[in-house]
């Protein structure tokens, strides 16, 4: 975040006090002064960061629990109830920043977390098992990459977020994907197709864990994929979900604002000028008043 510097237009507030005589001047001007060096940090840092909440963020459930149905609330709010597993909710907006995601099923606390969500992000927050199938429920986040392809090309993301050790995930018989383990997501760019995916243990060719699937890939999306379950349990599926991408050549996404680039740095580059408007107001305000109390005193000076 960026501070501005005022110390120039103080200095030529301050060079017309010290010219100022009376004991009314050292009483009045030092609130002044006061008031506006508390005020001046104020107006400058909070717009901005009024700005970067009003950009916001796009937040998505994921259900990776086999077997639950959850109803989740986001800082308090409730934003999807009886989520069935593999389902995936959203994209909910909400404000950059901290924000906190509960989970309850029948009124219980299921897992509760804090997540730290960027301005103009989208994020995947995945409530799943660890990789011991008895251990608590955890909450794995994210972050989508929401940047143009080729017209050709489709964008897929595989996140391994089942109870299950390192494994290799295979596209069409080959490793795409090689030692991945629970809470860890590979991206690629690839061909527009239909691909057979299957995941197996890690430097192994069996016993396959679960699949083969048929992942239809369409071009200019983003195939998010999560693998969820317990094989153990025979309860391994996926929770699929896409997201349109920009066009190539544009500078931001359909769903998403960014916080570097168009409206977004408009509104920025707009409350920066506000800022600057309102220290430029309160500092002229400070100079009126130097100027009607200097004239006060000159008259009680001249009648004297």
């Amino acid at each position: 975040m960026v501070r501005r510097s005022v110390s120039g237009p103080f200095r030529t507030v301050l060079a017309g006090i010290s010219r100022i005589p009376g004991p009314v001047i050292r009483r009045v001007i030092p609130l002044t002064l006061a008031v506006t060096v508390a005020a001046a940090p104020a107006v400058l840092v909070a717009p901005a960061e009024a700005a970067e909440a009003a950009v916001g963020a796009h937040l998505y459930i994921v259900q990776g629990l086999p077997g639950r149905s959850l109803d989740v609330s986001i800082d308090g709010r409730t934003v999807t109830s009886g989520l069935a597993t593999t389902k995936i909710a959203g994209p909910f907006r909400v404000a950059a920043g901290k924000r906190m995601v509960t989970a309850r099923e029948g009124g219980k606390v299921v897992i509760q977390r804090e997540l730290t969500l960027g301005s103009g992000s989208s994020v995947d927050a995945v409530i799943h098992l660890p990789v011991s199938p008895t251990g608590a429920p955890v909450l794995t986040s994210y972050v989508n990459k929401l940047t143009s392809v080729p017209k050709d090309k489709a964008a897929l993301r595989v996140a391994h977020d089942a109870a299950v050790g390192p494994a290799d995930i295979r596209v069409n018989g080959q490793v795409a994907f090689a030692n991945v383990a629970n809470g860890e997501s590979l991206e690629a760019v690839v061909p527009a197709a239909t691909y057979k995916v299957d995941i197996v243990p890690a430097g192994a060719t069996s016993p396959v864990v679960l699949g083969p699937l048929d992942l239809p890939l369409r071009a200019g999306y983003l195939t998010r994929v999560f693998a969820v379950g317990n094989p153990n349990a025979r309860t391994m599926n996926v929770a699929l979900g896409t997201i349109k991408l920009p066009a190539t050549g544009s500078g931001t996404p359909g769903l998403v604002e960014t916080g570097t680039g168009g409206q977004a740095a408009e509104l920025d580059q707009a409350q920066s000028s506000t800022s600057g408007l309102w220290v430029l107001f309160v500092l002229a305000s400070t100079l009126a008043a130097v100027a009607t109390i200097r004239a006060v005193a000159v008259r009680k000076v001249a009648r004297r």
